[in-house]
C-alpha cells in the first residue's frame, strides 16, 4: 500500500505527523511524505502525484491555511481516492464537514464525545466520523535517568493559556455585563469540572433570558455567547488549577500570557519532543488540563508524560476509563480542591506513586502508541 502524507506546520502536529509516518511505515506502508500544497500549481503537482499509485491521502486536521481547506473538494473529486484525515482539534474548526466530499473522506477525531455529536448531527448527510485518541511516540518519549533530585519539585505543566480566537475575544471585549455572568457560571462549573462547561453556560443563559432550550439552541448570537462562556471558562480554570498547583521550584511553559498568571514559575516556550521529554523527567509530577474545545478527549501530556513513566495529575475525563484503570494508573482530579489534596499526598517518589506509573506507562506502550493508531487507520482503510 502507498499513502501520500501531507505534512503541515505547527508546534505540535509536525511532530505528530512524522510520527505517523515512521508509524505506516513500520507497518510495511510505501509513504509518499509531502508538504500541504500553498499554490495552484502545487495544487496541480499533488492531483498528479496521487494518480501515480497512490492509494489514500493522510492529513492531520486538513492544515492550518484556509486556502488550502477551500480547495479540498475539488482536490479530492478530482483525485477520487479516500483521504484520511485525523483531527486532533474541533473538526468543525476547519469546516468540517461541509470542506470535504463525504464519499471520499474517512474522517478520525481524537475527542469521543465531539465524534457522537457530529456523526449525529450529520447523519442525514453520510458523514461519520471515527473516534480515535491521541498516542504518543516511544522513540521521543522515554524515561531517563535524572539526578538526586529533579529539577522541578513543584511539578511542570506544558501547554498554552488558551488558543486565540479572535471572533471569541471581540464576543468578549462587546457584551456588557459579559464577566459578571461568567463569574456566576464559574461557581458552578469549578465545583464539578466534570460537567460540561457548554451546557451549564447555555443553562445560564436560558435562565437570564427566559428562553426555551431549542431557542437557545438555533440563535446564532446565543450560540456565538455560550462559545464565549466556554472559551473564557477554559482560561479561568488553566490560570486557577496551575496558580494553585503548580508549586515553588515547579515550572509553566507555554505562551507569554503565563508570565503575569505565574510570575517566577513561567520558564517560556519549549519545543515539543525532545525538550519536553527533558522536562517531564525531571518533574515531581505534570499537570493536564483540557482545553475548552476538548469535550472529553484526552490530552497528548498524558500519554506522554505516561510514556516517561511520570505521575500525571489530570483533569478527570469519561474517557479515562475507556483506556485506563484510573484508579490504579493515574491521580485524577474533579475539582481544584480534589487537585490539591492529590498533589499534597503524593508525588514524592513513593511506592504507590511508582506502582501507578509503571502500570501506566505499560498500559500506554501496549495499546496507546502512533503504530497503534497507524494500524486502527489502515484497518478502517482497507473496509473503506
Amino acid at each position: 500500500m502507498r499513502i501520500l502524507a501531507l505534512r503541515t506546520n505547527g508546534l505540535v502536529l509536525p511532530s505528530v505527523h512524522a510520527s505517523m509516518v515512521r508509524a505506516f511505515q513500520s507497518l510495511g506502508v510505501d509513504i509518499f511524505d509531502l508538504p500541504i500544497p500553498q499554490s495552484k500549481e502545487e495544487f496541480s503537482s499533488l492531483k498528479s502525484q496521487a494518480h501515480h499509485g497512490i492509494q489514500a491521502i493522510f492529513a492531520l486536521n486538513l492544515g492550518k491555511d484556509q486556502n488550502f481547506i477551500s480547495f479540498v473538494k475539488d482536490l479530492q473529486e478530482s483525485i477520487r481516492i479516500p483521504w484520511i484525515i485525523w483531527f486532533v482539534d474541533d473538526p468543525e474548526g476547519y469546516g468540517f464537514p461541509g470542506s470535504c466530499q463525504a464519499k471520499w473522506t474517512i474522517a478520525f477525531c481524537w475527542d469521543g464525545e465531539l465524534s457522537r455529536e457530529i456523526s449525529m448531527k450529520y447523519s442525514g448527510k453520510g458523514v461519520s466520523i471515527f473516534h480515535l485518541p491521541l498516542a504518543t511516540d516511544p522513540e521521543v518519549f522515554f524515561p531517563e535517568k535524572i539526578g538526586s533530585s529533579p529539577r522541578f519539585p513543584g511539578g511542570v505543566f506544558v501547554g498554552s493559556i488558551a488558543q486565540s480566537n479572535e471572533v471569541l475575544e471581540k464576543v468578549v471585549q462587546t457584551t456588557p455585563d459579559f464577566f459578571e455572568d461568567l463569574k456566576a457560571i464559574w461557581d458552578i462549573y469549578r465545583g464539578d469540572l466534570k460537567g460540561s462547561a457548554g451546557s451549564i453556560a447555555r443553562i445560564y443563559l436560558q435562565e437570564k433570558i427566559g428562553q426555551a432550550p431549542g431557542v437557545i439552541q438555533t440563535d446564532s448570537l446565543c450560540r456565538l455567547w455560550i462559545h464565549a462562556a466556554v472559551y473564557v471558562l477554559g482560561i479561568w480554570k488553566r490560570r486557577e488549577l496551575v496558580s494553585r498547583l503548580i508549586g515553588p521550584a515547579g515550572g509553566v511553559f507555554g505562551d507569554r500570557g503565563w508570565a503575569q498568571a505565574v510570575g517566577t514559575l513561567y520558564q517560556g516556550q519549549i519545543a515539543y519532543g525532545e525538550e519536553v521529554r527533558k522536562v517531564y523527567n525531571n518533574s515531581s509530577f505534570i499537570l493536564d488540563i483540557r482545553q475548552p474545545q476538548s469535550r472529553t478527549g484526552l490530552t497528548q501530556r498524558i500519554f506522554d508524560a505516561g510514556a516517561c513513566a511520570r505521575p500525571v495529575l489530570v483533569e478527570y475525563s469519561p474517557e479515562l476509563e475507556l483506556f485506563f484503570e484510573p484508579e490504579d494508573e493515574l491521580f485524577y482530579f474533579m475539582n481544584p480542591e480534589q487537585a490539591l489534596d492529590l498533589k499534597n499526598r503524593y508525588f514524592n517518589n513513593c511506592a504507590e506513586e511508582r506502582m501507578k506509573t509503571e502500570k501506566a506507562r505499560r498500559n500506554i506502550l501496549a495499546q496507546h502508541t502512533y503504530r497503534h493508531r497507524a494500524a486502527q487507520l489502515l484497518n478502517i482503510l482497507r473496509q473503506y
